[in-house]
């Protein structure tokens, strides 16, 4: 049998323009969800050619921010650690009860991540949502990666408030984008709750206001 070569990306895009020109974008499905953040018309944006693929964030493992981070004992980014990964804070003030990074504390990204590393990334993250159930009114959280911004492979962990139906799935990280920020020490003392939580459940320490407590 003879194997198909996969196309390129400048193919890809290429076969895209061409069915583009010949039946136009598909209408976008989200409008009529009642999770879609937005009223009116939306307009689609012309799709764009490949270009170079531009550096990410701490390419390399050099000025990569949240290894300086993690290495600063004074820093407020890290909330719980353990000899393999940590739980941070966004540096960003979110709207949302719950948004956090759960990442590996050498720097790696997802496909470069050592066996061990994966393994306790696959513990954790049942058990980071366990913390932030037991602890805040939320359902259940989002667990996102992207990519795209920086190398070091950081999960996102996003919650809504239980029962606040309008915020449910994939557009809940637009909606903590648009939704007016909460006090950052509100929104630090529940990330630290959960940390507390998690260090019950998984071990580690937390780090709390510059100084590292023995879980």
């Amino acid at each position: 049998m003879t194997r198909r070569t996969p196309p390129t990306a400048q193919q890809w895009y290429d076969e895209t323009r061409a069915r583009i020109a010949a039946t136009g974008y598909r209408p976008a499905p989200w409008t009529g969800w009642p999770t879609w953040p937005f009223e009116g018309e939306v307009t689609q944006r012309g799709l764009q050619p490949p270009v170079a693929e531009r550096p990410r964030g701490g390419e390399g493992g050099g000025d990569c921010f949240i290894c300086a981070a993690a290495a600063d004992p004074g820093s407020d980014y890290v909330v719980w650690r353990d000899d393999v990964a940590m739980l941070g804070q966004p540096q960003e003030d979110v709207a949302l009860p719950f948004v956090a990074f759960l990442m590996p504390r050498r720097h790696a990204d997802l496909s470069g991540l050592q066996p061990g590393e994966a393994a306790r990334m696959g513990e954790l993250m049942p058990l980071v949502e366990r913390a932030v159930t037991d602890t805040l009114d939320v359902p259940r959280v989002q667990v996102l990666r992207y990519g795209d911004g920086e190398e070091h492979l950081h999960w996102w962990v996003l919650a809504r408030p239980t029962g606040v139906a309008q915020l449910r799935g994939s557009f809940l990280p637009m909606w903590d984008d648009l939704l007016p920020a909460r006090p950052r020490e509100g929104s630090r003392a529940d990330l630290l709750a959960v940390a507390r939580r998690l260090a019950e459940l998984a071990g580690g320490e937390v780090h709390e206001e510059a100084r590292i407590e023995q879980a």
